[in-house]
């Protein structure tokens, strides 16, 4: 039994669940949704989530009792005592907000529990035509419009901007946003490799782009609309040829789920603004 501890928004959960997918094999992937039902208010520090995974049918998954967190992690004598005698191999696999990578590998037991972002492909990247499965994405409901100026597009190129929860103080801290210096000299590296792109500009605040983004030319447009499923944009990003990506899970995905095989994506060289991260895959430009 594979248990991971779902927390943060969609991307987050889809690293979180690719991680526990690589080693459960043929079963479903047990999730603990109790972080996600107890965090129900944003703060400074939290945006609050809910359970985004089930937008995809292909994943097969069962919900974890709320006991079995406390009962292989907790070291009360009355949890260690039922550990002891129902699943005593049990493993808690706890990873830190460095983001350091765990070898799951090599973890043989047959019960675990899986705490951490795992953002990493590396845990996943052996399994990825199953996954492209697992992550197939809904029918587009009054999208279409979009998805068509997408496919007929010569270079459609996803260039994501993410701003929302960033803007506060405590996350901005941590996540720190990108400047637009950033997004020049991402269009400047693109396009020594991609001749005519069409930019696709996707963000959680339009307006800031259409002020800002004039350097992208006329071949701009700005996609995202506040009212749109939150799996949308990230679909829609899927499907450009080329990605240029923020410093967030949800375009992260929106490019590695890009089948384009000759893809160019940018992304930021330094993820957070202090913690070291290992996010980028290797094939990926950073800048």
């Amino acid at each position: 039994m594979i248990i991971i501890k779902l927390q943060g928004g969609l991307g987050n959960q889809m690293f979180q669940y690719a991680a526990a997918r690589s080693i459960s094999g043929d079963k479903p992937v047990y999730f603990d949704l109790n972080f996600l039902s107890a965090n129900t208010t944003s703060t400074s520090t939290l945006t609050a989530r809910h359970f985004e995974l089930a937008i995809f049918n292909n994943i097969r998954f069962k919900t974890a009792n709320r006991f079995m967190k406390p009962l292989i992690e907790s070291r009360k004598a009355i949890y260690r005592y039922i550990k002891r005698i129902l699943m005593p191999r049990a493993v808690f696999i706890c990873q830190t907000e460095n983001n350091e990578f765990i070898n799951l590998q090599e973890i043989t037991s047959a019960t675990i529990y899986l705490d951490g972002y795992f953002q990493n492909e590396n845990y996943f990247k052996s399994i990825r035509e199953q996954l492209l499965l697992d992550f197939k994405f809904p029918s587009l409901n009054g999208a279409g419009k979009k998805k068509r100026a997408i496919l007929e597009a010569q270079n459609p190129v996803a260039l994501h901007v993410r701003r929302g929860d960033y803007l506060r103080p405590e996350v901005e801290a941590f996540h720190g946003i990108l400047p637009l210096s950033y997004y020049q000299k991402a269009k400047d590296k693109l396009e020594m490799q991609v001749s005519n792109p069409h930019y696709f500009v996707f963000s959680d605040d339009p307006e800031w782009c259409r002020l800002n983004f004039g350097f992208l030319g006329d071949n701009v447009t700005i996609v995202s609309e506040t009212a749109a499923n939150t799996w949308e944009d990230m679909y829609l990003m899927s499907l450009c040829h080329h990605n240029i990506i923020a410093n967030s899970s949800y375009s992260w995905w929106g490019a590695w789920l890009n089948t384009n095989p000759g893809k160019v994506v940018i992304a930021p060289y330094n993820w957070f603004v202090s913690a070291k991260a290992d996010i980028v895959p290797s094939n990926w430009i950073k800048i």
